[in-house]
């Protein structure tokens, strides 16, 4: 999206051809051009992304040596270890696998550590492998830096097959093989890719080295329907960029949620609430990712991989009933750490906003300083200490790429990692203020300059009608690297008085063009709100319209992005 709100864009003069040509609303098409999409083969390939367009798996380089050692284990009756994580990515990756391996006839074990122990591998990691008696290991979204017990693996003659996409390229543990996307010398094109997107690579890999008979079974068709919705599912709650083979397995995968006969997927879609009506992106965040994260937060992760192995739908919902009641149990938690956090946040006058206290639960620090991010608009971290350690979450919205940021504070923690947007880090209770006091800095040091927001056109309220909004969904699915649709009208004015939303964030008005009136919500907006109240426009808004949930003013409404004055 080149266009920026600051100026708004010519007209296009192929968007009333391209728009004839393949019969969608010209504001669509408007979006399409400003994505690069200006042929029709073009656009029927983004609006209808094909599975068959993902890369071939073996442009990994490791990936014959791990196929080989599978087909090995397969042959020989060898029982196989998963090592998961504890959030939704780890889970549903390493429930994809355990069902492939199903499928196979394959003796194999998930197994989730506890986040007590930690990320990624630890002693606990270690002991289940050689008390199960596991001669091959293969982790989902973990283990690529994990040096220490994977060489003690290794040396008590246990194969680990790594497949992950966190860490660096230094340090790389000394598998038997690594498959990690984002190592310089992975040689697979899409750097994007989740953990449980690695992990159905793996799966693709090996399904294609076994007979074709396995391939055209029912069985498999619907082993590859679920796989579909547990990347969906670990993808969308990961916050990876929707974009390359991560969009197309995520639009493949919402399709998948809603059509699944698989006992956990539908016990878990009507525990969200959504059994009659299929998932998008954000039922995946705020509904369907809550409940099983909730396992590994308050309860173990171990809760979610056993509702989504389940057998029948008696013992599903049962499971699920249980997510429930962990899901229950983070709200009450975060409630009570979250108004403590807001009130001391409130205090810290820096770019940055770092917490720490020995009273907090660690596994609702990341969610709460997603809240305080959004709150105060600075990179949060919130850290949990238990004795002289403190572990802990951060969350950042405005820019700042936490990881790069936590990585110039490096000699001051015991281990960091993360993404650009959300990260985690280890620290002793002695380095903290220091720490503190150099991350401060560093955010201070890579704060963004202010760019205008980007646009995908100019329009009138009078072409948002709902017909046309309900359209821009074909667009999706929308998250980290694909936004909805935006535009930018010149000239709108507010009606009547603002309002303050019920979370206390944004700030819900009505504006007007031409004549029609329309609900907007102005994101994050609520420490603007004392301005808004006074200055009635005329306004450049930057928003992205969309079709309203109930209970909404509507059926439209603007998810304003940017106000200023015209």
């Amino acid at each position: 999206m080149p266009s920026t709100a600051s100026k708004p864009p010519e007209p296009d003069p192929r968007e009333r051809a391209l728009a004839r040509t393949i019969g969608l609303p010209e504001l669509l098409v408007r979006a399409l051009l400003a994505r690069g999409l200006d042929s029709p083969e073009a656009v029927k390939r983004h609006l209808r992304p094909d599975l068959a367009s993902l890369h071939d798996p073996f442009a990994f380089r490791n990936m014959q040596k791990a196929v080989d050692r599978i087909r090995q284990a397969l042959r020989s009756g060898e029982s196989i270890l998963i090592h998961g994580d504890y959030d939704v990515d780890g889970i549903s990756g390493t429930v994809l696998l355990h069902q492939f391996f199903r499928l196979l006839s394959a003796t194999s074990k998930p197994f989730i550590p506890d986040r007590k122990d930690g990320y990624s591998f630890s002693r606990a990691s270690v002991d289940a492998v050689v008390q199960g008696g596991h001669k091959l290991v293969i982790s989902v979204d973990n283990g690529t830096n994990a040096v220490g017990p994977i060489a003690e693996l290794q040396g008590r003659g246990i194969d680990v097959i790594v497949t992950d996409h966190h860490g660096t390229n230094e340090n790389v543990a000394a598998a038997f093989a690594v498959l990690n996307p984002r190592l310089p010398d992975a040689g697979y094109p899409d750097r994007d890719l989740a953990g449980c997107g690695v992990a159905f690579r793996l799966a693709a890999a090996l399904a294609g080295s076994l007979s074709r008979s396995l391939l055209q079974s029912a069985e498999f068709g619907e082993f590859l329907l679920d796989a579909m919705g547990y990347v969906a599912l670990g993808t969308v709650a990961d916050v990876a960029p929707l974009r390359g083979e991560n969009r197309t397995m995520v639009h493949h995968g919402l399709r998948s949620l809603a059509q699944s006969r698989n006992p956990g997927v539908r016990a878990l879609m009507d525990a969200a609430g959504l059994q009659h009506r299929g998932a998008d992106v954000e039922d995946i965040a705020f509904r369907l990712a809550p409940l099983i994260n909730a396992a590994g937060r308050v309860g173990h992760g171990s809760d979610a991989v056993q509702l989504l192995c389940a057998p029948g739908l008696r013992e599903a919902q049962e499971a699920a009933k249980v997510l429930e009641r962990h899901n229950e149990e983070r709200r009450r938690v975060e409630r009570q750490m979250q108004d403590e956090a807001l009130q001391l946040a409130a205090q810290e006058t820096g770019p940055a906003v770092v917490l720490g206290s020995d009273q907090w639960h660690p596994g609702v620090l990341g969610i709460v300083a997603a809240r305080i991010a959004e709150t105060t608009g600075k990179p949060a971290l919130l850290i949990a200490f238990r004795g002289d350690v403190g572990r802990g979450s951060g969350r950042c919205n405005t820019g700042i790429n936490l990881r790069d940021a936590l990585a110039a504070c490096g000699e001051h923690l015991v281990a960091h990692g993360g993404h650009a947007a959300a990260a985690g880090l280890e620290v002793h209770r002695d380095r903290f203020e220091a720490f503190k006091a150099r991350f401060q800095e560093a955010c201070a040091r890579l704060q963004p300059a202010h760019e205008p927001v980007a646009v995908d056109g100019a329009a009138t309220f009078a072409e948002l009608d709902p017909h046309t909004v309900r359209k821009l969904d074909q667009l999706g699915p929308f998250g980290n690297s694909a936004p909805r649709p935006r535009f930018c009208t010149a000239g709108v004015r507010a009606v009547g008085l603002p309002s303050a939303d019920a979370r206390g964030v944004d700030v819900r008005m009505r504006l007007v063009d031409g004549g029609v009136i329309l609900p907007a919500r102005v994101l994050r907006g609520q420490r603007r709100f004392e301005e808004l109240c006074r200055d009635k426009g005329p306004w450049t808004a930057v928003y992205s319209p969309r079709i309203a949930r109930s209970g909404e003013e509507g059926p439209v409404v603007l998810d304003v992005h940017d106000l200023r004055p015209a």
